[in-house]
């Protein structure tokens, strides 16, 4: 399933869940990622040229970006059963130019997820709410991988190349935080841990114009690339009181 039709089966089920749903809920944050791999590659690029004597920027790397999340919960007691989808991205590149030629190397990397959660209510039927959340789930990670390698006096050394990679993955979560209760309106702020390692990732692999299938993105040393979406979040939200 593609990230965008991912968002249209989302969106569905949050509209047709509104007739007996108790809340329905967004939130907004910051997300680390753990792209360990992707961030060491474009080290190994920054280092390889310096070792040379080709300084140049350090490398910006993958951390994290927004967080996005919306969601439905039904409340049972002191628990709130429901499912969850939420979105982060990224992006890091490197580059490096002189007289003689230029080498750059972009990433660009996201996913999307849906879990069902449980959510405990510590303190119940009090105007502030400590709660604790666990999820699980599946993730749809999508990245792309783009490189140019450029020698202006031999063009027969000239490199393009490009990854569009996807694939799915276990998602689990555990969160904490507090819940503010305004007459039909729950206010959250949150911190939890997103466990969301998609592995190796597999799809097109165009080289100067030539298109292979199935093939994993590989660093600057041919060794293939594993795409680790977990990290930290911090957010804060706002939930409606259906019914």
């Amino acid at each position: 399933m593609k990230i965008s039709q991912l968002f249209y089966v989302i969106i569905f089920t949050l509209i047709s869940s509104l007739s007996y749903s108790q809340s329905i809920g967004f939130t907004a944050g910051y997300g680390f990622i753990n792209m360990g791999e992707v961030n060491s590659d474009l080290k190994t690029s920054y280092t390889s040229f310096a070792s040379f004597g080709a300084f140049s920027s350090p490398p910006k790397e993958l951390n994290g970006n927004l967080f996005l999340e919306g969601s439905v919960k039904f409340g049972i007691a002191n628990f709130n059963l429901g499912v969850s989808g939420n979105y982060i991205s990224s992006t890091g590149s490197f580059s490096y130019s002189d007289e003689v030629g230029f080498f750059e190397e972009n990433y660009d990397v996201s996913t999307a997820e849906v879990v069902g959660l449980v959510e405990i209510l510590i303190v119940e039927r009090s105007i502030v709410q400590p709660f604790l959340q666990l999820a699980a789930g599946v993730g749809f990670a999508k990245a792309e991988h783009i490189g140019a390698l450029r020698i202006y006096s031999d063009p027969s050394f000239d490199l393009d190349v490009k990854n569009t990679v996807e694939g799915s993955y276990f998602a689990g979560r555990i969160k904490g935080g507090l819940q503010f209760l305004v007459q039909n309106f729950v206010f959250e702020i949150g911190l939890g841990y997103r466990i969301a390692n998609a592995g190796e990732l597999v799809g097109e692999h165009v080289e100067n114009g030539v298109t292979y299938k199935d093939m994993p993105v590989r660093d600057i040393n041919g060794n293939d690339i594993e795409f680790d979406y977990s990290g930290v979040f911090l957010t804060g939200g706002i939930s409606i009181m259906i019914l």
